[in-house]
């Protein structure tokens, strides 16, 4: 399976809401590199930590699942620049969030994700800065 089979594998587990499968994708030493000031900025580490960050998205997010958008994918053996768009449908109404997630790995499991917000004010805002 190439990097492109397999990135395009976990979005449609991001879409069609199965987070337990797409969780499996994160090595168990994942780190992953929050940017922004909100209190889930910096270097976070663990599966579990992936998990918390995403779990703490769709809870944004209400009783709506996050919607997620691929608009781009750039790939070669080990590297992968999904550029996304995202949708959490907040209180105060929808709330778009672009950004390019570059996960790394090895074993077909990311173990390095840097992420790069469009608006880091609007996601910092999101997560609470």
């Amino acid at each position: 399976m190439t990097t492109t089979d397999l990135m395009r594998e976990y979005l449609a587990c991001a879409r069609s809401g199965d987070w337990e499968r797409g969780y499996a994708f994160y090595a168990d030493d994942v780190r992953f590199h929050i940017p922004g000031r909100s209190g889930y900025a910096g270097e976070r580490r663990g599966r579990d930590a992936a998990r918390a960050y995403i779990e703490h998205a769709r809870a944004l997010s209400g009783e709506h699942e996050v919607e997620v958008e691929l608009v781009d994918l750039l790939a070669s053996e080990t590297r992968v620049a999904l550029i996304v768009r995202e949708v959490l449908h907040t209180a105060d109404g929808p709330v778009e969030i672009r950004r390019c997630n570059v996960p790394r790995g090895r074993e077909m499991r990311s173990r390095d994700l840097p992420i790069f917000e469009a608006d880091q004010y609007a996601v910092d805002a999101l997560f609470g800065a």
